[in-house]
């Protein structure tokens, strides 16, 4: 059933919509790389450009080469310092630090093979050493040479001129080979002789400190430790001393608290023997009143006690007594026998337990006579222990006293040697610095003893040097790197204008950023009024030429209205309702007013009853395009002054009526929100199958806003231009914040876009000249289907006219074809300056090429009570 469809669709559309705006689109990079590729070809041709200028203007540079290897007969070492294994041949760095040597180049310019060309250098030596410095090259093939015993490198010299690069390689291979030989003839004789130098200088004065050590360690009022490390004694028995009166202090703190507490027990405590309980707990002892002289008992050691208990010892007869009435019976003789032994017993027993009472009175009295009050005992006691423990307490602050002072003294005992122990230190470190360097100059004495005289390191030439070859400048190199460099700055230029672009591209993009469907294209059409024949009598020359449907039914502008109905259709048919349509945009322009009334027109062709309300209080263009200007509109129903169906003027169109805007308000946005508006909506939809709303701009007022909560739906106009992706994202989200239900976009003046803005729409097929051909089928006049509310129309030879104007009730508008819609076709309206007036036709020629349709019905036709089903003539 389509009642239980009807909530879910348009929930699901809403949350696309919030999802869609409220979303950040990816960049697309390849997108954006072709569509502005003028951006990306023009940098990368100018660079191109460039580089090849360049190449023009550079001179030519020629090279030529030649192979060394740098070899040494010296064994591997092993570095006991950085535990590596070192080879005999000298490190990349140093190797062409003497090839750039003054020396080598001295050389290199006495060589008789640069005598011609050191004219080129103004026989200057210092030029030759400075300019030689861009020209000669050291390329190495092996760049890891610690431990090899050779090396493969190759010499190149660069000039401008073939002969000079030859004569100066060759110079520069014979003077390094050179320089290698008379450096090795010195070189062993040098290194030992200074090794000795400096062992004989170094050795005397490391025995001198070490003697000078031995004296200040004998001296010095300073211990050393096992390890022989130098120790302050003060600052030993000084840290000695923190540690004791740190556990001192801890003890005093302790016994001062537990001092305050029986001095607090002793003040609010009544009764002293309390106050020594409380006492013996805080301290951890017993503390009792009486003194340590007397027995902690008087019962202790007395005689007749001891007697009492002796007798005692009767009472097992009780036991006996009940074994034998267990054995024999009460009535046995042994058993009244052990009765009356009993009975005996126990009256001998209560007088024994009575003198034992008595006893131990007289003792107790006579224990505590000669102790006094016993309350002013135990009172004498708290005071005298409370008085212990200050002395106790004063004792450890008198030696917490002590302690402190032998600190101070001890501190500055230690700061007075403390220069000993940096000297110490400061002549420990002088002594490791001078063993350290005589342990390196012999290791380094070893290594030059283990060279005999024949371990030498020589240059050798590999290969001839090479005949001079031009190395530069190259067209493939400058060309290729500015054109890179131009393609880069072109992509880099490409990327920002598409991150800045405020324009939409294509319908994909427009429904992913926007979430809504676009409805249709509308193709740039020029308004012109439809012919007529002479004689015959225009019913709707009252109508503006904005009505491409009315007046040039033909056109792709109408076939592209009619897919919006076609749409309109489908979707408010799963809206509850879905009768109340809004048209708006989001700036002035878009052609919203063109749209709504070509969209009302279209709609009561199809046999709908449609009332178009002008709700732009503020430029009533719908009520300029059916000349209702000086009619009751909509303001005097909000006034109360008509009732709505006084306000409803009928159009030529029989099916369309309209209610104009009225007298302009002072207060248009106030008018719209009252409640006798959302009354009149629900009044008009049972006298109207669809009622279109024409409303302001969004982003220019909030009229649309209010009105966009009482509609059904509403259909968003948008325009591509400049900034249409930000109006166009904030209009939707102002409809979402009001709760609007947004259908989809209708895409205005798409074929101007397309060839100013940059736009990709979906492309449309001319139906001007499918509708011509159609027309031309030999009949000799033009057919009209009748759409009427019956449930079939007739199809006449010739569509009649009313006299008043309009058609009759059995046509709707001649020459309108009622069974085909396009996909998506367009019609478009440009819009005058919001504040003011003028015509809302777009002015430009319409489609010329006109191309064959697509198929597809119109649901409108079989929908509502005035649903129809055409029928043909034979």
């Amino acid at each position: 059933m389509i009642a239980e469809q009807t909530s879910t669709p348009t929930s699901q559309r809403r949350s696309r919509q919030i999802a869609a705006t409220g979303s950040t689109q990816p960049l697309d990079v390849l997108g954006a790389l072709w569509r502005y590729r003028w951006a990306v070809i023009l940098p990368a041709f100018l660079f191109g450009v460039v580089g090849f200028l360049v190449y023009l203007r550079t001179p030519e540079t020629f090279r030529s080469s030649t192979r060394l290897m740098v070899e040494s007969n010296r064994p591997p070492i092993f570095d006991a310092l950085t535990g590596e294994v070192v080879g005999g041949v000298p490190d990349i760095e140093v190797l062409q630090a003497q090839l750039f040597s003054d020396t080598v180049a001295t050389m290199a310019f006495n060589d008789p093979d640069m005598a011609p060309h050191r004219e080129f250098y103004g026989n200057s030596i210092e030029r030759f050493i400075v300019e030689v410095q861009e020209q000669l090259e050291l390329e190495p093939e092996v760049t890891d040479v610690k431990t090899a015993q050779s090396l493969i490198t190759l010499l190149h010299f660069d000039s401008g001129s073939t002969e000079q690069c030859e004569a100066a390689i060759k110079a520069y291979s014979k003077a390094l080979q050179e320089y290698y030989d008379q450096r090795h003839q010195t070189a062993q004789a040098d290194l030992t002789r200074l090794i000795n130098v400096a062992m004989t200088s170094i050795g005397p004065k490391l025995s001198q400190l070490e003697q000078r050590y031995s004296e200040f360690r004998r001296d010095a009022p300073l211990t050393w430790d096992a390890d022989g490390r130098a120790q302050n004694p003060h600052r030993e028995q000084q840290q000695f001393l923190t540690k004791r009166r740190s556990s001192q202090y801890e003890e005093l703190r302790r016994e001062q608290e537990v001092l305050k507490s029986m001095e607090e027990v002793a003040k609010q405590t009544k009764d002293p023997r309390i106050a020594l309980n409380v006492m013996s707990q805080l301290l951890g002892v017993k503390v009792s009143a009486v003194g340590d002289a007397r027995e902690p008992d008087p019962l202790i050691g007395d005689s007749l006690l001891a007697e009492i208990d002796l007798e005692k010892k009767l009472l097992p007869l009780i036991v006996a007594k009940n074994q034998n009435v267990s054995q024999f019976g009460p009535s046995h003789p042994t058993v009244k026998a052990l009765d009356q032994e009993l009975e005996t017993t126990r009256e001998e027993l209560l007088r024994l337990v009575r003198e034992q009472a008595d006893r131990i009175t007289k003792l107790r009295r006579e224990w505590f006579e000669d102790l006094g009050d016993p309350v002013e005992r135990a009172k004498e006691t708290v005071q005298a222990v409370v008085y212990s423990h200050r002395a106790k307490v004063a004792m450890l602050e008198g030696f917490i006293k002590e302690l402190d002072e032998q600190i101070a003294t001890e501190k500055v005992a230690a700061a007075e040697i403390s220069r000993f122990e940096l000297e110490n230190e400061a002549m420990i470190r002088e002594m490791e610095q001078y063993r350290q360097l005589m342990q390196q100059l012999e290791e380094n004495l070893g290594k030059a003893k283990l060279s005999d005289d024949e371990s030498v390191t020589q240059v050798v030439e590999l290969m001839k040097p090479t005949k001079a070859y031009l190395v530069g400048p190259s067209i493939l190199k400058l060309g290729g790197l500015g054109t890179l460099l131009g393609l880069m700055l072109g992509g880099g230029l490409a990327l920002l204008l598409e991150k800045n672009a405020n324009t939409f591209r294509d319908p994909e993009e427009i429904c992913s950023m926007l979430g809504v469907a676009i409805l249709t294209h509308i193709p740039f059409f020029r308004g012109k009024r439809r012919k007529t024949k002479k004689g015959e009598i225009d019913p709707y020359k009252t109508l503006s030429t904005d009505l491409t449907v009315v007046h040039q039914p033909a056109s792709s502008a109408a076939e592209a209205i009619r897919a919006l109905r076609t749409s309109v259709f489908f979707d408010t048919n799963n809206i509850d309702g879905g009768k109340v349509i809004q048209i708006t945009s989001p700036l002035p322009g878009d052609g919203k007013s063109t749209i709504a009334c070509n969209l009302a027109c279209s709609i009561a062709q199809s046999g709908k009853r449609v009332l178009a309300i002008d709700c732009d209080l503020r430029r009533p263009q719908l009520t300029d395009n059916f000349d209702c200007d000086n009619k009751l509109g909509l303001t005097n129903v909000l006034n109360g002054e008509c009732e709505p169906l006084d306000a409803a003027h009928a159009t030529p169109l029989p099916k369309l009526s309209i209610m104009p805007c009225g007298p302009i308000p002072s207060n248009p946005a106030e008018a719209l929100s009252l409640p006798v508006m959302n009354e009149l909506l629900e009044v008009l939809r049972e006298q109207y199958d669809y009622i279109i709303l024409d409303t302001p701009p969004l982003l220019v007022v909030t009229d649309p806003s209010i009105t966009a909560s009482m509609a059904d739906a509403l259909i968003l106009t948008l325009r591509i231009r400049r900034k249409s992706k930000p109006n166009a994202r904030e209009a939707l989200n102002i409809l979402n914040g009001v709760g609007a239900n947004v259908l989809g976009v209708v895409i205005n003046n798409s074929d101007e876009a397309n060839a100013s803005d940059g736009y990709r729409g979906y492309g449309y097929y001319k139906y001007g000249r499918y509708g011509g051909y159609y027309r031309r089928n030999g009949q000799a006049s033009g057919t009209s289907v009748a759409v009427t509310s019956n449930n079939s129309i007739r199809v006449s030879r010739s569509a009649p006219t009313n006299p008043a104007g309009g058609p009759s009730g059995k046509g709707a508008a001649s020459g309108v074809k009622n069974g085909t819609a396009s996909s998506r076709g367009a019609v478009a309206s440009q819009g005058r300056p919001y504040s003011s007036g003028g015509s809302g036709t777009l002015l430009v020629d319409p489609p010329s090429q006109p191309a064959k349709p697509q198929s597809g019905g119109d649901p409108g036709g079989s929908q509502g009570a005035s649903s129809v089903e055409p029928k043909f003539d034979d």
